[in-house]
């Protein structure tokens, strides 16, 4: 991939030039139709690692999101799963969309705590 078509790609992704950051991650920002349609589609691996630790689930709706361009992209995402519980995940997707893979998940955290690394 040339130089100037990794570059649009890292536009796209992030939403313009205002948003690149390289190698790290953008604002917090609300989950958006893009990114909720990644978080659904990893949405049963979530569940059952969840269910794995006994951990009970009342609604599963993603609120906010952080993204990091990296060789695809980093999908840090706050979710809601119910009961005024919340869960922060790492979500990765490779460009060409294969695989989406969850390769974090926090538990235990509330509505004002910030989307960091983990």
């Amino acid at each position: 991939m040339t130089r100037m078509a990794l570059f649009l790609c890292m536009v796209a992704v992030t939403g313009g030039l205002a948003q690149l950051i390289p190698g790290g991650y953008t604002e917090t920002r609300k989950v958006d139709r893009q990114t909720r349609k990644i978080v659904i589609t990893v949405k049963r691996d979530i569940v059952s690692w969840l269910g794995d630790k006994y951990i009970r689930i009342g609604e599963f709706k993603p609120l906010l999101y952080r993204s990091q361009v990296v060789a695809g992209t980093n999908y840090l995402v706050k979710i809601s799963i119910g009961y005024g519980r919340y869960i922060h995940v790492i979500i990765y997707r490779h460009f060409s969309g294969n695989p989406t893979q969850v390769t974090g998940i926090q538990t235990g955290k509330t509505l004002t705590d910030p989307l960091e690394t983990f």
